[in-house]
């Protein structure tokens, strides 16, 4: 795989406030929104994620407020190679014939608060900002 040991991030605005993208907002968590291309597509691919960076309504804010996301941007693009990747199940946790998560694995966090990630929360609630920053 090309991409495998490459490390790789989503960089996007949104027209919307950033609680308009929350569990309880008109959009829906942003983490459930991210799940399918950080997981479904780049993990899948090889890639190593990290977490995003997501300028909430740029348009709807005010031109010194633009100008402290882009410096922000700008910190944080030195900063890059020291951040801590986003973290994914490996595929060492599901059965290769089945595809569902091993009976061990399952049982290892059927105690746990949080399910495993917003993909596969086992029923759970889903883990807070899961696909949105590292080390939750």
């Amino acid at each position: 795989i090309y991409s495998r040991g490459k490390n790789t991030m989503l960089s996007l605005t949104t027209g919307s406030l950033e609680s308009m993208f929350s569990s309880t907002g008109i959009n829906g968590d942003m983490n459930v929104t991210l799940w399918p291309i950080q997981n479904g597509i780049l993990h899948y691919c090889g890639f190593q994620v990290l977490p995003p960076q997501v300028f909430w309504a740029p348009s709807c804010a005010s031109p010194e407020a633009r100008t402290a996301m882009l410096e922000g941007w700008r910190s944080r693009l030195q900063g890059l190679l020291e951040e801590k990747l986003l973290s994914f199940i490996s595929l060492d946790c599901f059965d290769p014939k089945s595809f569902q998560l091993t009976p061990d694995v399952q049982e290892k966090h059927a105690s746990q608060e949080f399910g495993l990630t917003v993909g596969i929360h086992l029923g759970k609630p889903l883990p807070p900002q899961n696909q949105m920053k590292a080390g939750c």
